[in-house]
């Protein structure tokens, strides 16, 4: 008999390169180079059988059911394979929203991957690929997890690294969100011409931690820093730090993830962003493909 339910992790990712490039296509996106990582911070989901589709989430995000990315992803997956829309989705929600992280992509890409263990179905079947992205373009580095390059608007692989093992990361984010979409139309005010992403792509080869934290870049900061100013705060905060390697900005932010020395240097980091300044912070580690399945 076929399983009928299915608990999975969500993870939240880290843009290590994040290059923007000015201009827009005829779609209205940019051309973007991102290279991200799977850190161990997880929304947790669970998928179950039912008579029709529905979601709930453990915090109001403000959205309409219908319009939830992992609702969209769900419907969107069974329409694609002929399959009945008749499944209950529970969402822990725990990576936090307006943070740069991919929590609302991970949460798609997860039910996609819930629905085909489900099915049977490999999640890299093009038509799985093709429902990723279109939901979001950071969906489909969530298929697979590990250390990822993606270019075109974000949203197609273009290379894969080994998983970068065990690296001691502090996330701190202040309670300022930032919007994607504010964030991209500040850059498009002044724009940066951003690096080839190859100093990137060589540490991940490489799975050289030091080399990452060196290499670390995102031409997108300075646009969140403008409609945050709190974001430039925190990042010269964790630099500061004793045992920060070193910080940046993920994503459109507001959260400022920081390489650290060891596990106990980010743990401590983390205490003292939430105990000193009030910011929401998490200690964390890479982690990459099979992370999702509990």
């Amino acid at each position: 008999m076929a399983a009928s339910r299915i608990e999975l992790l969500a993870p939240a990712k880290l843009n290590v390169h994040l290059g923007i490039h000015p201009g827009r296509d005829e779609r209205g996106y940019h051309k973007a180079d991102s290279v991200m990582v799977g850190v161990a911070l997880a929304d947790r989901m669970i998928i179950q059988s039912a008579d029709e589709l529905s979601l709930t989430m453990s915090v109001d995000c403000g959205v309409p059911q219908e319009r939830n990315t992992v609702f969209r992803a769900a419907r969107a997956l069974c329409q694609a394979f002929g399959r009945p829309e008749g499944y209950a989705i529970h969402v822990q929600k725990n990576v936090p929203s307006q943070a740069g992280m991919g929590g609302a992509s991970s949460d798609a890409a997860s039910v996609l991957l819930g629905l085909c263990t489900l099915w049977d179905q490999d999640p890299l079947d093009e038509r799985v690929v093709a429902v990723a992205r279109g939901v979001g373009a950071d969906v489909p580095f969530f298929l697979t997890l590990n250390p990822a390059l993606l270019t075109g608007a974000g949203d197609v692989l273009a290379e894969e690294f080994p998983v970068l093992p065990d690296v001691p990361i502090a996330l701190v984010r202040p309670d300022a969100g930032v919007s994607t979409v504010e964030a991209y139309r500040a850059f498009d005010e002044d724009p940066i011409e951003p690096p080839s992403p190859e100093a990137m792509c060589a540490a991940l080869r490489a799975s050289d931690a030091t080399a990452v934290a060196a290499a670390l870049y995102n031409n997108l900061e300075p646009a969140a820093n403008r409609l945050a100013p709190v974001t430039a705060e925190v990042r010269a905060w964790l630099e500061a730090q004793a045992g920060v390697v070193a910080a940046q900005l993920t994503g459109s932010g507001s959260c400022v993830f920081a390489f650290c020395e060891s596990h106990e240097a980010a743990a401590r980091v983390a205490k003292d962003a939430q105990e000193t300044r009030k910011w929401w912070s998490c200690a964390t580690t890479t982690v990459g493909v099979g992370y999702q399945f509990c």
